[in-house]
């Protein structure tokens, strides 16, 4: 597929040289932080949220921010922001047929990139590096599901308290969390991964890339798979 600018993306907007806006949401961890996580722990009654499991797929294709067989001939990127409308769609509604006709069967790989506009900003910043977090414990897809459904509080869905909750309902070491979170231990890798986006030419997300080229509509999945059919079959796997 030609290498075009996406349909119904969020757009991106230039990115502000002062980041103030991260600081001011990370100066705030406190004591008062710590006891909020405790509290969450003791609690037994939680807020209801849809029903969130980890992949379907054997533990060894899940690593990190990629799901799937390492050795699938095929690889799907997505470069997306969690607060992207767009992206939560494409989540939810193309995702999920990936997943059964491709990643189970071991023929695609998925590879989550982060790419926060600063439209949406501070929120789609924190919320990568919350990612990026629960990757560590090799817990982000699960997590990439739970900050999808948090677009319904809006910014207060990605403040730090709501990230660390989010960390503790999943079964997270919550303390560990809120220390990767408190350091900013990945603000500079998300930083990096959307300056590439950037370099790719992307103009918006969600942008899909499959085998390195940009799809031109992702909400087209009889096209999505069209193509994926046809790389297996140039592969030797279909």
């Amino acid at each position: 597929m030609a290498k075009t600018a996406t349909r119904r993306t969020s757009k991106v907007r230039r990115r502000s040289k002062n980041q103030n806006a991260i600081g001011y949401w990370i100066i705030g961890i406190s004591a008062a932080v710590v006891i909020l996580v405790i509290a969450l722990a003791a609690l037994n009654s939680r807020q209801s949220v849809a029903e969130i499991t980890p992949p379907d797929v054997p533990a060894e294709w899940v690593n990190g921010t990629s799901l799937g067989n390492p050795d699938a001939p095929v690889t799907v990127q997505m470069w997306e922001d969690f607060l992207c409308p767009h992206c939560r769609q494409w989540t939810e509604q193309i995702k999920p047929q990936l997943m059964e006709a491709y990643v189970k069967t071991g023929q695609v790989k998925l590879e989550y990139h982060f790419f926060p506009l600063q439209s949406f900003a501070p929120g789609s910043e924190m919320a990568a590096m919350a990612g990026m977090c629960a990757a560590d414990q090799n817990a982000f897809w699960p997590y990439h599901d739970r900050l999808f459904q948090a677009q319904d509080r809006g910014q207060a869905g990605y403040l730090l308290d709501a990230l660390v909750q989010y960390a503790d309902e999943l079964g997270l070491d919550s303390r560990a969390f809120l220390q990767c979170m408190s350091s900013q231990k990945y603000r500079t890798a998300v930083q990096e991964s959307a300056n590439q986006a950037i370099a790719l030419g992307f103009t918006g997300t969600p942008s899909i890339m499959i085998n390195g080229q940009q799809v031109e509509n992702p909400f087209d999945y009889n096209g999505l798979a069209a193509e994926i059919d046809r790389l297996l079959a140039a592969s030797g796997s279909n």
